[in-house]
């Protein structure tokens, strides 16, 4: 079940499965985390926290969507658009 994985993916799959407690052969790149429920609101919030911190972004909170942060290639979109200044 490794499907989509890139090496930008990697760590931030290594993050939630070690937050979620849950195997990373479960969470491929385009894996519903959320909606799936491989995560809970408690693994969004550190998510969020970690990619803010590691980015040098401040993610408002009307940017919190499933749209943008259900998948691990949704979030590295939506950090790509942030740090390209839009």
């Amino acid at each position: 079940m490794l499907r989509g994985r890139t090496s930008a993916t990697t760590p931030l799959i290594a993050f939630i499965s070690e937050d979620a407690g849950i195997d990373r052969a479960e969470i491929g790149d385009d894996t519903l985390l959320f909606s799936e429920g491989f995560i809970d609101s408690f693994t969004m919030s550190s998510v969020l926290a970690v990619i803010e911190e590691q980015k040098g972004i401040q993610i408002e909170m009307s940017d919190v969507t499933l749209e943008n942060f259900d998948s691990l290639s949704r979030i590295l979109a939506f950090v790509d658009r942030q740090t390209a200044g839009g």
